[in-house]
């Protein structure tokens, strides 16, 4: 079956529900710390809320797909279950999304519970990928 067809769905699930969660996380927990840096952020509108939804949606779905193939090929401690999801989740995250966020705090103004929630809202993003795919192709 083709990796993509296969991973779509769940991946889009969990990009759905990666929306709301970082509504959530971004748009009510962390956004009040980001008027103590205003000069970092653009006017925020419907364009900038859609292209955000945008791609929590695509990089669920790239997550799922990637899963999908971890699965397909049985590789070692991430091949099954609910434990092989998320520490795949939390790899991906570590090596990508904490360091991009990182460095990128170190030259451009953002309150540092900005960051926290960030990264916080693509670990989230990354979690619901991963167990939702491997829920659905177990």
């Amino acid at each position: 079956m083709n990796t993509l067809r296969a991973a779509f769905l769940p991946g889009f699930i969990a990009g759905v529900i990666s929306i709301f969660t970082s509504w959530l996380l971004m748009g009510g927990i962390f956004h009040r710390f980001q008027r103590e840096t205003p000069q970092t952020w653009r006017p925020e509108g419907p364009r900038s809320y859609a292209l955000s939804s945008f791609f929590h949606v695509f990089a669920a779905i790239g997550v799922a797909c990637l899963f999908t193939l971890v699965l397909r090929f049985n590789v070692a401690v991430f091949a099954r279950g609910l434990c092989g999801s998320v520490l795949f989740a939390i790899s991906l995250w570590g090596v990508v999304v904490v360091p991009i966020m990182l460095e990128s705090a170190l030259f451009i103004r953002i309150h540092r519970l900005v960051v926290f929630g960030r990264v916080l809202d693509w670990l989230t993003t990354l979690l619901l990928a991963t167990v939702i795919t491997g829920w659905w192709l177990r």
